[in-house]
């Protein structure tokens, strides 16, 4: 286990940081930023990347638009290159078009057809919920205004990406708009570059873990490689994972990532919480009020690394 581990550090740049200008490859690498909580993103990054800082992602995001924040993963919130947010727009079947998803929402199939063409209509700049539900009027722009959780944008998700924050507001805007020249590609094709990648970076992997982390069933016509060989390696270093970072929910099998206390990385099954690693398994929590509790004994140098962790998201 010891070359797996290993491997997964390297490739997921946790053994060594890399320099900034590499920063973006990173991102590709580990297939995304998870970004739920707004100061995630940074700290995953700064966990593997030289002179982080919240202004260099919000320069990447709004500025020059190398990033890309958008729901992806599990329908979830992340950070990704343009590239990388066509494979994922275009990996997931509709879950709108579901019996289940328009009874829950007391719609029709037409209705639903109806908000994702009014929505896209007006998403040709970012606009916050409010705006949305102004511009598409009637009952359903003021259920829009209303749900601060955008339910009915759910719809338009797939051509949908996240504009510039407003103070506490949220924008949204179509992807196509944001990023000229956008298009979605065949989903078959979109989700075997996707597991192909996750192989090549968190491998190896069994097929109904694989699973569990997209959080959807794979077509039988997406193939899971081999992981290929492990040359001999031992893992090495301490870093402070934040809130969800990939590296905790992409790793399986998690008995072997997390051997003690996993209830306290997910906590009554949410999480990962923020995750002390040391080479490459989880020993330990920390938050910045309490500090970090670890569940292993330290040497004298991993306590001096630890000190130095500390110092940088100081």
């Amino acid at each position: 286990m010891d070359a797996v581990t290993a491997r997964r550090l390297a490739r997921s740049h946790l053994d060594a940081r890399a320099p900034l200008e590499a920063a973006l490859d990173v991102v590709r690498d580990v297939l995304g930023l998870h970004a739920q909580l707004p100061t995630t993103p940074t700290l995953s990054l700064a966990a593997r990347v030289e002179g982080v800082s919240r202004a260099f992602v919000d320069d990447l995001l709004w500025q020059q638009r190398a990033l890309v924040k958008a729901s992806t993963i599990r329908g979830t919130l992340h950070l990704h290159p343009p590239e990388d947010v066509a494979l994922w727009k275009s990996a997931y079947e509709p879950r709108w078009r579901t019996e289940q998803w328009l009874r829950w929402q007391e719609l029709t199939l037409r209705d639903a057809e109806y908000l994702r063409d009014a929505v896209l209509g007006v998403l040709d700049e970012p606009r916050t919920r409010v705006e949305i539900g102004a511009a598409v009027g009637g009952a359903f722009g003021a259920r829009i205004a209303e749900d601060s959780w955008g339910h009915l944008l759910a719809p338009a998700n797939d051509a949908v990406c996240h504009g510039p924050p407003r103070g506490r507001y949220v924008t949204f805007v179509r992807l196509d708009a944001w990023l000229p020249g956008f298009r979605h590609v065949d989903r078959i094709e979109a989700l075997q570059q996707l597991v192909d990648r996750y192989v090549h970076t968190y491998g190896p992997v069994e097929r109904p873990e694989l699973e569990h982390w997209f959080a959807a069933p794979l077509p039988e016509a997406v193939a899971v490689a081999d992981a290929g060989a492990f040359p001999p390696a031992r893992p090495r270093g301490i870093r402070l994972l934040p809130h969800y970072d990939v590296y905790v929910i992409a790793c399986h099998p998690r008995d072997a990532l997390i051997p003690d206390h996993r209830e306290r990385i997910f906590l009554r099954g949410a999480g990962p919480n923020p995750t002390l690693l040391v080479d490459g398994i989880v020993r330990g929590t920390w938050n910045r009020r309490t500090g970090v509790e670890p569940w292993v004994t330290l040497t004298k140098a991993q306590t001096a690394e630890l000190e130095a962790e500390l110092a940088r998201l100081r």
